[in-house]
């Protein structure tokens, strides 16, 4: 299967999980959210410290125990609940999101990270507005990938 051929499997997967994901909602204006997405190499190999990853870097410590961890690449975009959108992460790597409203001021959002035209991970997530949720355990290049993803 040529990657133009997954690519499209991929955009109809999501837009019909944000079909999914908004079945059975009450009609009511649509809120948009901002989806932000940042990509690290996790890795014990020496690297200098990113001041952009100060406020998250104490989290992955604890739940991935590597010693070192460098931002690769992030994304993000504004999407109206629900939607869909993909952010482009840099290096071939790109997430292919559909957000819904989840109550509470949460959004739930069907992630699909890819590579090269291929998924490498699949799931759904509930995420509380600022609350980075953190997915990942993608072996790369010596380490591991991890994307946090924010709404906003």
């Amino acid at each position: 299967m040529r990657v133009r051929d997954q690519f499209g499997i991929g955009v109809m997967l999501v837009l019909a999980a944000g079909l999914w994901l908004a079945a059975g909602q009450p009609a009511r204006a649509q809120e948009v959210v901002t989806l932000q997405a940042t990509m690290i190499l996790a890795s014990d190999q020496p690297t200098a410290q990113d001041p952009r990853l100060d406020n998250i870097e104490y989290k992955l410590r604890r739940t991935f125990r590597f010693e070192y961890y460098k931002h690769i690449g992030e994304g993000s975009a504004a999407v109206n609940l629900p939607g869909a959108t993909v952010l482009n992460l840099g290096g071939g790597f790109q997430l292919n999101l559909a957000a819904a409203d989840a109550g509470k001021g949460r959004v739930r959002a069907a992630v699909q990270w890819m590579r090269g035209g291929e998924a490498v991970l699949n799931t759904t997530v509930v995420m509380s507005r600022g609350v980075p949720v953190v997915l990942g355990g993608i072996s790369h290049g010596g380490g591991t990938l991890i994307v946090t993803l924010v709404a906003r």
